[in-house]
């Protein structure tokens, strides 16, 4: 509402010059041209008090205004009637020049605000990326979890069809001879080995010391496997059984695992046996 009165203030006082020119019995164009952009600056005050916050760009441009009223009433009266019009020009200049030091500084602040916001967008980004990594991975190997194997299962056998199931054999006993601490170390050994054999990305444990590995192809010499990722961990007596099967699409993730597993079990089985001394 404030507004309205205001334009119609200015409009009145743009028509009291406009009068007063006409009855001029010679009057320029150019009185005309200042007139025009004193009502234009005027109403562009009304218009920018209702969105624009900064009172001291509002204050640059009403004596920018002021100045044009001056530019305007030179033509009506003689400095010597008036000598406040002698400062029209400057109240211009002043005008301007507030105004391009408020704008300055409104960008620089939107330069400081825009910073900040890339910052928290980065960092916000950061902790996604961190919450992401954690929700899918293991904490203590580093390896894709469980979640993580089963959501990715069917597009990894695409790539990768064969099928590897490996779990530590006496893990427990050098747990507990060695401390957690050891069996923390062993556990990080073995992963790294594993994932330095098959790469890092389909690689998964799925808990305790039972590791899931896609591969491209068939290991050739299961032994030789078994000895090159038991190398880093022999010292501490653990073994290694490992079960292969080649993934069925047809099937669910559950039932290819169940049958890596079982084949896991069959090789562990064929171990004891083998270690067994003959009576």
């Amino acid at each position: 509402m404030k507004q309205k009165y205001f334009y119609i203030f200015i409009a009145l006082i743009s028509l009291c010059l406009a009068i007063l020119l006409l009855q001029k019995p010679e009057f320029e164009l150019d009185a005309f041209e200042e007139l025009f952009w004193f009502s234009c600056t005027g109403f562009l005050i009304g218009y920018g008090a209702q969105y624009v916050s900064n009172r001291f760009l509002i204050s640059a441009w009403g004596l920018y205004c002021i100045g044009l009223f001056l530019d305007v009433l030179d033509d009506i009266l003689s400095k010597e009637t008036l000598p406040l019009l002698a400062a029209d020009t400057s109240l211009k200049k002043i005008g301007l020049i507030l105004t391009c030091v408020v704008l300055f500084n409104v960008i620089h602040n939107e330069r400081k605000i825009i910073k900040k916001l890339n910052n928290e967008i980065s960092q916000r980004k950061k902790l996604e990326e961190k919450l992401s990594f954690e929700a899918n991975h293991d904490h203590l190997t580093k390896l894709g979890n469980r979640k993580a194997c089963f959501e990715n299962f069917q597009t990894l056998i695409k790539k990768y069809p064969y099928l590897l199931y490996l779990d530590l054999d006496n893990f427990k006993s050098a747990n507990d001879k060695y401390g957690h601490k050891t069996g923390d170390k062993v556990l990080q050994l073995i992963a790294k080995a594993i994932s330095d054999e098959f790469g890092e990305a389909n690689c998964f444990r799925l808990g305790g010391d039972e590791f899931v590995v896609f591969s491209e192809s068939m290991p050739q010499n299961l032994e030789q496997l078994r000895e090159q990722l038991l190398e880093t961990i022999f010292e501490f007596g653990v073994g290694i059984s490992i079960g292969i099967t080649k993934a069925d699409k047809q099937l669910s993730a559950d039932e290819n695992m169940h049958e890596a597993d079982e084949n896991m079990y069959t090789d562990k089985s064929h171990k004891i046996i083998r270690q067994t001394p003959r009576s």
